[in-house]
């Protein structure tokens, strides 16, 4: 050899050769060369350009050469990390759920806080990828989103505007908690748009009333003209609307009573995906399913044992396009399915 390495590269890949081949003599394969190549490309180290370099062909042909042996069995390929099963998930809920994509993350925390928060720090890149220039992003409220933007990093963005989908919470203690619209607006250097409404509403005529002012309606169509939607669910125990103190315990059991299996853009939702005929859902300032699909890439964020049936219901009627959650959660959607 011309060149040796300068140390011995370590790598997770397994090049196994078969021994003890016979090629045939109509066997036009050049078994040695492809091994020769592949320990050298694989073991040793050394580039594409080094292997041509020494065993003086082209570099066409090595590139040939070592994906053919890969083809054949000569090479196999094997990646040593748990995470690899994250990655098999993704793929599963893909498939299940027709998404048009899906990350998982490693879920080990012990309490919904922790657990949100690292949901949050998987989708930081996720979103960011997402994100790019002259667009509209519409954002949900909710525990995991707060984590997801609080860990964003800073990224200056040109006329991007960050609209909120749903309506305000009025208690201001709650807002720091659930709010995740500005944040995210100040870590794009974007313009911030609020729905000029409470969230829930003390009457239906008051609901009314409210969703009828020019104001409302032009804020509610630019949220749901966005390029990009990105919410999260609420487990029926853990709605934000429910831990904010919006509803009341009478109202929460006579609405689990009829059904609601959980909370998504506002509203009380049954197992079917549909928002459920309840009083309560009538004072609510939120975004119905048919509004919601409008929006062409629609980012769900959310995972935890509580949620699993209420994401299984958005999931079943393809209410979003793609999904951020954590292994846990993943494999109890696809147990489930």
């Amino acid at each position: 050899m011309k060149k040796k390495p300068t140390e011995k590269v370590e790598s997770s890949v397994r090049v196994d050769t078969l021994s003890g081949r016979q090629s045939s003599i109509s066997d036009d394969w050049p078994e040695q060369l492809a091994v020769r190549i592949a320990r050298y490309y694989y073991h040793l180290g050394l580039t594409q350009q080094q292997i041509s370099a020494e065993l003086s062909i082209s570099r066409a042909r090595v590139i040939r050469l070592l994906a053919e042996a890969r083809e054949r069995g000569i090479v196999t390929i094997s990646i040593n990390s748990p995470l690899v099963e994250n990655l098999d998930l993704a793929e599963a809920l893909v498939k299940r759920f027709s998404l048009d994509s899906a990350d998982v993350c490693l879920g080990q925390a012990d309490d919904e806080q922790k657990l949100a928060r690292q949901i949050g720090a998987a989708a930081g890149d996720y979103v960011h990828r997402a994100i790019h220039n002259n667009m509209t992003v519409s954002v949900g409220w909710g525990m995991t989103l707060k984590e997801l933007v609080m860990q964003l990093d800073h990224r200056a963005t040109e006329n991007v505007s960050v609209v909120s989908l749903l309506g305000s919470l009025t208690r201001m203690s709650s807002v720091a908690r659930f709010q995740a619209t500005t944040v995210l607006a100040e870590r794009l250097n974007a313009e911030c748009h609020y729905l000029a409404a409470p969230i829930v509403c003390d009457s239906k005529s008051t609901r009314e009333l409210l969703t009828s002012q020019p104001m409302f309606k032009g804020m509610h169509k630019m949220a749901l003209s966005s390029d990009l939607a990105i919410v999260s669910i609420g487990g029926l125990d853990s709605a934000t609307i429910r831990a904010a103190d919006m509803v009341n315990d009478d109202e929460f059991h006579s609405v689990k009573a009829e059904g609601a299996i959980g909370n998504f853009l506002g509203y009380y939702i049954d197992i079917a995906g549909r928002i459920v005929d309840h009083p309560i859902n009538q004072r609510i300032i939120g975004v119905s399913g048919d509004e919601f699909k409008k929006i062409p890439h629609r980012m769900m964020i959310s995972g935890g044992e509580n949620k699993v049936t209420a994401l299984l219901a958005v999931l079943g009627q393809g209410l979003v396009s793609d999904l951020v959650t954590d292994s846990q959660t993943a494999k109890a959607l696809l147990d489930a399915s």
